[in-house]
């Protein structure tokens, strides 16, 4: 089958990309460089650029290379299931930056391949009808659109006996979801209109792709799915509050606000999908004692749902933890003075030792010694620290002398001065 040719002038990077990700998608053995080139305007060496970051990001989350090259052609590699999650998550994006693309490229591709009859296209409609009443949840225009493409290279994998594989507590979860009923009604019907055998871990798949599609908002409902889950949560706070000494000013607040991360996370965990999180080399080397933390508040929760949450994953419940203690304590991000001389390797462990002092986010600015002899403290310091000797005592703002490892009693005035609401 040919790839038929779809440009846009000055795609962006994210629209050549998920035209990138949709086309190794296509019901073909391969896709050739210079097709990918011409689809997306743009030369061999950018294309080859998009092609390494497509395929850096698809082995990070979904565990997926890209194999071949310019002379064999470009293929997706990997599991059933992990193919399957990539492209939900793919093709809900590519609706978002280049719903043309889909609608003019993707979809007919596979209408082909199936060799889909017209009137097969409005029972489709009608199963995603029934979905909605099934599931009590509307979908909205782009959620319907997707269901359309996406079911049907569901169904076409399916045709080709390509099956997602789950193991016993994957299907054991999955068939307790609320979304079971809709997936089983949904299975029978899809089953019928493509003349295609009843397959478990096809209405498995059908559970899990309700579960991703739902937007997760808590608005005191009584399903037993979401109490336990706000139980859980109620109780990891708790225990957060408990090993750092500290308390949220709005516990339910909190509570509510995590809903929203956890209730997918879960998913993300039980499913091995992953999460990008930017920020997290910065959360571990600014706030080793936060994370720490946050670690140790989720084995309750981890043991609870039998899962076990990526360092990603656990770096953005540690964020919301302090933004909330910043927030609902009032509280500045402290400005400390760290005075360097000559040796860098002993400045920078009394930096991680006084960050791991204290849950809040600190900002540590180095000033050389000399400097600060000549000049003073920059305004707007809270708190100056010398790992070195050679320093008049009694300025201002307060400066502390450190020798590593830090005793007791001067840890406890640092911890002190850093998280009084004045300090």
């Amino acid at each position: 089958m040919s790839l038929d040719t779809y440009s846009v002038p000055e795609l962006s990077g994210q629209q050549r990309r998920c035209h990138l990700l949709l086309m190794l998608y296509a019901p073909v053995p391969a896709v050739q460089l210079e097709t990918i080139s011409q689809i997306n305007g743009v030369d061999l060496a950018i294309t080859r650029q998009d092609i390494a970051e497509v395929a850096s990001e698809i082995q990070r989350f979904h565990h997926l290379e890209i194999s071949g090259g310019p002379d064999a052609g470009y293929q997706i590699r990997g599991s059933t299931l992990n193919q399957r999650l990539c492209l939900l998550q793919w093709l809900r994006r590519t609706l978002r930056c280049s719903p043309e693309f889909v609608e003019q490229h993707f979809g007919p591709q596979y209408q082909q391949a199936m060799q889909l009859q017209q009137e097969q296209l409005p029972p489709l409609e009608l199963c995603i009808n029934d979905c909605e009443q099934q599931l009590n949840r509307r979908f909205e225009p782009r959620d319907r659109q997707f269901l359309q493409h996406y079911l049907c290279y569901c169904v076409w994998q399916s045709q080709r006996q390509h099956h997602p594989h789950f193991d016993q507590s994957q299907h054991h979860w999955l068939q307790h979801k609320p979304e079971q009923q809709a997936a089983v009604q949904l299975h029978q019907t899809l089953n019928q209109l493509f003349a295609q055998p009843a397959k478990v871990s096809e209405c498995d798949f059908l559970i899990l792709m309700f579960t991703l599609l739902k937007s997760h908002s808590y608005q005191s409902t009584n399903s037993a799915e979401d109490q336990r889950l706000m139980t859980a949560i109620g109780q990891m706070v708790e225990c957060f509050q408990q090993i750092s000494g500290m308390h949220f000013s709005s516990q339910e607040d909190l509570v509510n606000q995590l809903f929203a991360h956890m209730a997918p996370a879960v998913e993300r965990c039980r499913f091995d999908i992953g999460i990008d999180n930017q920020l997290l080399e910065e959360v571990l080397r600014k706030y080793p004692r936060l994370m720490r933390t946050t670690q140790a508040a989720l084995v309750p929760f981890e043991q609870e749902y039998g899962i076990r949450f990526s360092r990603e994953e656990a770096g953005l419940v540690a964020i919301s933890f302090g933004a909330w203690l910043m927030q609902g304590n009032a509280l500045q991000e402290k400005q400390i003075l760290l005075l360097t001389l000559d040796n860098p390797q002993l400045e920078e462990e009394v930096e991680y030792q006084i960050r791991e002092l204290t849950l809040l986010p600190l900002n540590i600015k180095y000033l050389p010694l000399s400097d600060y002899l000549r000049l003073g403290a920059p305004q707007g310091i809270t708190l100056v620290i010398s790992p070195y000797a050679a320093v008049p005592e009694g300025s201002h703002p307060p400066l502390m002398f450190t020798e590593l490892p830090l005793e007791r009693q001067q840890r406890q005035a640092i911890r002190a001065l850093l998280e009084s609401p004045n300090g």
